[in-house]
């Protein structure tokens, strides 16, 4: 029971099982968690508590596991769980069941009537306000305020005196949210509250703005004129209820929700019992709420603010800019030798040491990380934290993606290159003798952790092959930056450059469109200058020259100006990078290793060429 695009909320636990629980990973790091807001938040859906809802009282007390340290979250998994303390297994029928609920379902799909309802409980959704309450005032902190209300509920004391219930509809509210949050088809934020509140027992419908009444509108009277207020652009109406396309308009957000009347009555029902097949009278004994309604209003809150918060974090780059210090609040460390020797605090927390270079990126060292994770007993929940260049970060991530068939992991780069290229877009590879990256998967870190101060000990050589991916961003970008090419970028330099790939990657996660293809400028050449020199050359080395090379490929094609080469070879040497390719080496001799690149599209070279600034164009070569 998971959902969530970059924040993934997973409930577990049952109605009448020792406790239930939930995890959400994903979560900023650095929230202050307001403790007492979020037991009052826990209160106003816990039951027991008036004479409109079940005589099952239970304290909702959340006991956090994982994720908040001194008040704060880590930016590790939040777990919490919570007891079940007041239950009567004892009241519910075994065999026979109720009509309105999901047991028949149950025991066709798992050969029991869990108690209670099991899964299907509305007991389930106290853990749902665990996560909700921490979104809430996540998004409080950035401006967003999300409010639910009952708008329509029938006679509650009427119906239980009745041995009855009624159900209700809750109206929700989120102002202050950005335009353009959410996306086309089935990444709408729509459609993902939605998902989120069917995940509420009991509810049977929801609608955003006029909802099902548009049906019998006409386009003029349905449509929300545009207006400039106070310079910025509103609708005149809200009949869209703040959502156009899947995407927030910037007027509020404005969804219902229909709750059905509480399936567990008083009154005799007719039924079946399932072992005998025989027709029967259910009377149905246990504590139940005359209207789930009225308890389910913090639990729309709840879900409606975890969607939010999730396409908000979604729409970020999910890199944060911090000192790590001696790696406090990082999980499972991974470190590169060369770092572990420069930072011996950071290597004393490590689980694995991998040797330093290109050479060493090869399957035998992934197996030595599958064996450390198995040493250090990680499990599907557990997360590793790769500590060094890009080389670290590939193998790192690869081992993730691999192991248990996938955990988490999360970037500490601590080169230039690896912090404005390697470390993005979910990559993860290691290299075959065959050539490089030729074995790997898509597995995106939950985040990246960028210090800049990793720099101050970066040698120059390897500060200058960082630059050449600055530059090959530059060009993408069409972007020249006005910082000194022979000094060492600030984390502010790094931010602006890193925007490019991040904004391309978000793009086109998966290579399926063509705009991802802009990121290999350079790198057909790059990459069979590596293998050719057996990485003597760097990578940044390699792509400064591939640039330069592919632009004089491009010139011969007549994708680009007379000149252009020469333009980009001095922007490259200006930053102390080589422009040429080394001695023995022309173009045309690369051409058989160009073949074996994974770019290629069976025998055709697949080229992503610089024809200029902001210009970058693919083209084959058989």
């Amino acid at each position: 029971m998971k959902i969530g695009r970059h924040l993934k909320l997973e409930i577990y636990g049952e109605s009448h099982a020792p406790q239930i629980g939930m995890r959400l990973e994903g979560f900023p790091s650095g929230v202050h968690v307001d403790s007492a807001a979020l037991q009052s938040f826990m209160e106003r859906r816990a039951p027991g508590r008036d004479a409109f809802s079940t005589a099952r009282k239970e304290p909702d007390v959340p006991e956090f596991k994982s994720g908040i340290k001194s008040g704060s979250t880590t930016g590790a998994p939040i777990e919490a769980t919570i007891l079940n303390t007041d239950t009567r297994s004892g009241d519910y029928e075994k065999t026979v069941p109720r009509p309105g609920h999901a047991d028949y379902p149950n025991w066709v799909k798992t050969g029991r009537i869990p108690p209670g309802g099991g899964a299907n409980s509305g007991r389930m959704t106290a853990a749902m306000c665990i996560a909700g309450g921490l979104c809430l005032q996540a998004l409080e902190r950035r401006g967003i305020k999300v409010e639910a209300k009952v708008e329509k509920v029938g006679d509650i004391l009427s119906a239980k005196a009745e041995g009855d219930s009624v159900g209700g509809v809750i109206a929700a509210t989120v102002v202050g949210l950005p335009v353009g949050l959410g996306g086309a088809m089935f990444d709408g934020l729509d459609g993902a509250i939605a998902q989120a509140i069917f995940g509420i027992p009991g509810v049977k419908g929801i609608e955003f703005g006029n909802g099902f009444k548009s049906a019998d509108l006409l386009g003029s009277e349905n449509n929300d004129a545009f207006a400039v207020e106070d310079g910025r652009v509103v609708t005149l109406t809200n009949r869209h209820g703040g959502i156009l396309g899947g995407m927030t308009s910037g007027m509020p957000l404005e969804f219902r929700v229909a709750m059905k009347p509480t399936p567990s009555i008083y009154k005799p029902q007719q039924s079946v019992d399932l072992s005998t097949m025989a027709p029967t009278t259910l009377q149905i004994r246990g504590r139940h709420d005359p209207c789930i309604a009225l308890r389910a209003v913090p639990v729309v809150e709840a879900l409606a603010a975890f969607c939010v918060l999730d396409a908000i974090v979604a729409d970020e780059s999910g890199i944060e800019f911090r000192s790590v210090g001696d790696g406090e609040g990082l999980e499972n460390i991974v470190i590169d030798e060369n770092v572990a020797r420069l930072y011996p605090k950071l290597a004393a927390k490590a689980i694995c040491v991998v040797p330093s270079g290109e050479e060493h990126k090869t399957i035998d060292t992934v197996a030595k990380l599958w064996s450390a994770f198995a040493r250090a007993g990680l499990g599907r929940k557990d997360c590793v934290t790769a500590i060094g260049g890009g080389v670290t970060g590939d193998l790192t991530g690869f081992a993730a993606a691999t192991f248990m068939r996938g955990i988490d992991w999360v970037n500490v780069p601590t080169t230039l290159l690896s912090m404005v290229d390697a470390s993005y877009g979910g990559k993860t590879a290691c290299d075959l003798a065959e050539g490089k990256n030729l074995a790997g998967a898509f597995h995106p870190p939950r985040k990246v952790i960028v210090d800049a101060g990793f720099l101050e000990t970066l040698p120059l050589r390897e500060l200058r092959s960082g630059r050449a991916e600055m530059i090959k961003h530059e060009i993408i970008g069409g972007k020249v930056s006005p910082g000194r090419l022979d000094a060492t970028p600030t984390a502010d330099e790094i931010r602006a450059n890193v925007a490019v790939k991040v904004g391309i990657v978000k793009r086109d996660p998966l290579e399926k469109t063509g705009e991802r293809m802009k990121l290999n400028c350079g790198h057909t050449v790059a990459h069979v200058i590596e293998t050719a020199t057996e990485y003597a050359v760097s990578h940044g080395e390699a792509v400064a020259i591939g640039c330069v090379e592919e632009a004089r490929f491009a010139e011969r094609l007549g994708l680009a100006s007379p000149g252009w080469a020469e333009e980009l070879r001095a922007r490259f040497a200006m930053a102390g990078l080589p422009t040429e390719l080394p001695e023995g080496m022309t173009f045309d001799s690369l051409k058989p290793l160009m073949k074996g690149d994974k770019k290629r599209e069976g025998a055709t070279v697949v080229f992503a060429l610089p024809c200029g600034w902001g210009d970058v164009r693919p083209a084959n070569m058989v």
